[in-house]
């Protein structure tokens, strides 16, 4: 544009001999941000979970569960009774393999590997599709810590929202699982044509 300022790839026409190379562009820039964004806020939990942290030394009078003291700097729900302390361990579950899948695809991009194998492109879009659901796993369960007693509307809402995450991922699950086999079947035919 004449006044300095340009617009973005996707707005202008497309170039039908850098299409591709474009597209490619664009995908690895919005996979970096996605991964650099969940990196971030999976790491953010980790330093500061939901519920806080002990700032002093407790005891089992102070809500620590029984024969077990609490130390400064330790979180709080993780001190909490079993059924708290097995919704935490699954929340830091969720988050470490989000932040994990994250950080790799960071590193993959960041490496320079080229966007252009099919594999690679569908191991990255897998490992975030990963991520972002065991994000949508952490906040559920956050809510049901964080909320207790939860109101009836809540839980209701929080339930759906969990149905719908896990509906929509074996979805994607289906889907992608029927874009490689229709894949794999258009190679298999062409290498059966190329044979005769």
């Amino acid at each position: 544009m004449e006044n300095g300022m340009s617009l973005p790839t996707s707005m202008v026409g497309r170039n039908r001999t850098h299409d591709g190379q474009n597209w490619l562009e664009e995908r690895r820039g919005s996979l970096m941000v996605v991964a650099t964004v969940i990196a971030t806020m999976t790491f953010q939990i980790a330093i500061n979970p939901p519920g806080g942290v002990w700032q002093s030394k407790a005891d089992s009078g102070q809500g620590c569960a029984r024969n077990k003291p609490c130390d400064a700097g330790t979180s709080v729900l993780a001190s909490g009774n079993n059924e708290l302390r097995l919704k935490y361990e699954m929340f830091i579950l969720l988050c470490t393999v989000s932040f994990s899948a994250s950080l790799t695809t960071i590193l993959l991009l960041i490496c320079g590997i080229s966007l252009r194998n099919i594999f690679i492109m569908w191991f990255l879009v897998i490992v975030m599709f990963i991520s972002v659901i065991c994000t949508a796993g952490a906040y559920v369960i956050c809510i049901l810590m964080v909320l207790k007693p939860v109101d009836k509307t809540i839980n209701y809402i929080t339930i759906y929202y969990a149905y719908f995450w896990g509906g929509f991922t074996l979805l994607m699950c289906f889907v992608l699982f029927c874009r490689f086999v229709f894949w794999l079947l258009k190679k298999l035919f062409r290498f059966l044509c190329c044979c005769k």
